[in-house]
């Protein structure tokens, strides 16, 4: 199961600064390895592979203490991934062309996550490892994914 975390110390440039991070299993269900390959896809840079919206992007919600994060993206880049596009059904409310590959969410604080920059910094890393556990490591290589492009009309 996707794990979020919202905490300082992993943006280099603002070690202060929360940032929404999502831990997915590289082997799990078909959601988490597609999330986890969408770095492959991203453009490399100050230590991460950045993700273009044209590609896909993360969703977020609070609802007072749940924050939930929904990874969308297009049918092509999922193609390209090897993934099957008709495995993921549900749609993206800001862009419904584009499909919700993964779903996660847990309990945090809201005003720490207030401060939290837009993006959603994404590491690959088995069940048995926390995030600290991947940020100690020497392969710390998140995929940063941006918000979502506004919504269609």
């Amino acid at each position: 199961m996707a794990r979020i975390y919202v905490r300082s110390g992993i943006n280099p440039d603002d070690p202060g600064a929360p940032v929404v991070a999502l831990l997915v299993d590289p082997d799990g269900p078909p959601g988490e390895r597609a999330v986890a390959k969408l770095g492959w896809y991203g453009y490399e840079g100050d230590g991460a592979s950045y993700l273009l919206p044209t590609d896909g992007w993360a969703e977020h919600a609070l609802d007072g203490e749940r924050l939930t994060v929904a990874v969308a993206a297009y049918p092509s880049a999922l193609e390209r991934l090897g993934a099957d596009p008709a495995a993921f059904p549900e749609r993206s409310p800001a862009v419904p062309k584009a499909a919700l590959v993964l779903h996660a969410e847990a309990a945090v604080d809201p005003a720490l996550y207030a401060r939290a920059g837009a993006a959603t910094a994404v590491f690959a890393a088995g069940p048995g490892l926390a995030l600290d556990d991947v940020l100690a490591g020497e392969d710390a290589w998140p995929v940063v994914l941006p918000p979502p492009p506004p919504a269609e009309d």
